[in-house]
């Protein structure tokens, strides 16, 4: 009982700390665009994120500002919520010392490290993933079809179609666990299934009216290359622990603990894992949802180091010691760096990329784009903004809607920052200044060149960061808009 009362301490402590982290990493795009949602609209939307993630950050920036603490407010929160949930399933399935190692194991995971200060739907999988396996094995122990455990577990899995939709891999999941326990045929289901498919059917109806942007990005292809997704999970997970998470895995097989209440963490973390390799390398940095399924491989690794037998009590210790502590320095370094979205990966942040030029970069420069350089970035797009001729006649069209939502939180202007994909029909007549990140244009993509009178080159920046670039910048002037049917 002493060891748990010190473990809650030390997650209140690990709270505070977090919360004293927040305001040192500046937002990344997918954070920058749920602020923008939540200043220029629309809320509902399903676009790259769901309505969960902007309407949290409102919340936040109620309670604490609008600068980044105020928007990851309640990350921190999120994070200590997802370690007593894991707690508590891990004292049910087995003890509260393998529950307590648990927690430690998941404090220490580089990836929820990462979700713990960014607010994004990884944050939201942590908590709602391991809540709705925690209600449906509560459920199932009850065995009452009406137990509110099931609506528990049925709002937790909407809920997490609406952090990010649609929320394929808890689905699978879920279904999965009744599949094995002979749950289909409980109207408990049928409530899960109700709530993740309203949410679903959200969604399709929003892509379909807005010409289904998520097959034109084809995000729903798989990701096939092996060693770029396998790096990706060393990264998030740290070599030893993942080492030890597959072994793990493969002796609660060996055991066989399937045939039991206790062979739901593997249960879970089996088809989540999968959906994560081939999707997961999708996602924008930091946003790692997918990576919810290394919570139950730590449940599942406390389990197996605790029952072991194979080893003394001295190497046990030795062995924890050295994983928790590699763990914790990889989750120090990935806090200030976006190194695994560059690993062979094709990502809106990389300039001309390639498996070579991205396994190169990761061992001679700090690729930091996505949390570095906005400050500076937004400085510079001011100052020419400021010599151009002030605010009022002119506004500012960004390269991509990132690129957008970054400029316009930094900003800090009442109109908004406008993207190539914007209704600019509002500014005719006006002028702007186009901002991109290309660092080969010469001019204006032919897409907006029609649009303006004129335009020319401004200014060009780079924006560095420890030393090495992390930005590169260049302002065009664009006079007089004309909206295309004029």
């Amino acid at each position: 009982m002493q060891r748990q009362r010190f473990l809650f301490a030390a997650l209140g402590l690990l709270t505070l700390w977090r919360w004293a982290l927040l305001p040192t990493l500046e937002l990344a795009p997918g954070e920058a665009l749920a602020v923008f949602h939540v200043k220029h609209g629309p809320w509902v939307g399903f676009f790259e994120i769901g309505p969960l993630v902007p309407l949290f950050a409102r919340l936040g920036m109620l309670i604490g500002g609008e600068g980044e603490f105020g928007v990851r407010f309640f990350a921190p929160l999120l994070a200590l919520a997802a370690s007593l949930l894991i707690w508590r399933m891990a004292r049910e399935l087995f003890d509260e010392q393998i529950a307590g190692w648990a927690v430690v194991i998941v404090n220490v995971l580089p990836a929820f490290n990462l979700a713990a200060v960014t607010l994004t739907p990884a944050t939201f999988a942590c908590v709602l993933v391991p809540a709705a396996a925690l209600s449906v094995s509560t459920a199932l122990r009850k065995a009452e079809p009406q137990h509110r455990a099931w609506w528990v577990a049925a709002a937790c899995v909407a809920g997490t179609a609406l952090a990010q939709p649609p929320a394929f891999g808890a689905m699978v999941a879920v279904v999965l666990v009744f599949a094995l326990h002979g749950g289909l045929r409980l109207p408990g289901f049928r409530r899960i299934v109700v709530a993740w498919s309203v949410v679903v059917m959200c969604w399709l109806i929003w892509q379909g009216g807005h010409g289904w942007p998520v097959f034109a990005a084809g995000q729903w292809l798989p990701e096939w290359r092996v060693m770029p997704n396998l790096l990706r999970w060393v990264f998030l997970a740290s070599p030893l622990l993942l080492t030890l998470f597959v072994l793990a895995v493969r002796e609660g097989f060996s055991r066989a603990m399937m045939v039991s209440h206790r062979g739901l963490p593997v249960t879970m973390l089996l088809p989540l894992a999968a959906l994560d390799f081939f999707h997961g390398p999708h996602e924008s940095w930091p946003n790692t949802g997918g990576v919810v399924w290394m919570v139950f491989a730590a449940v599942v690794l406390a389990h197996r180091s605790t029952v072991a037998r194979t080893a003394v009590i001295e190497q046990k210790i030795s062995l924890r010691t050295i994983t928790i502590v590699l763990a914790a320095l990889q989750s120090a370094f990935l806090l200030q760096t976006d190194l695994p979205r560059t690993l062979g990966l094709t990502w809106p942040f990389s300039q001309n990329p390639s498996a070579t030029t991205d396994y190169s970069h990761v061992f001679t420069a700090d690729p930091s784009k996505a949390m570095r350089g906005w400050r500076e970035s937004t400085r510079v797009v001011s100052a020419v903004l400021a010599q151009a001729g002030g605010d009022g006649s002119w506004f500012v069209l960004a390269g991509d809607r990132p690129l957008a939502a970054e400029l316009d939180h930094y900003l800090g202007r009442a109109e908004a920052v406008q993207s190539p994909g914007s209704d600019l029909s509002a500014f005719a007549g006006r002028s702007a200044l186009f901002v991109t990140e290309e660092r080969g244009a010469k001019a204006l993509p032919d897409s907006l060149k029609k649009r303006f009178q004129r335009a020319e080159l401004l200014s060009v920046a780079r924006v560095m960061h420890a030393g090495n670039e992390v930005r590169w910048l260049k302002i065009f002037a664009c006079h007089d808009y004309r909206p295309p049917d004029l």
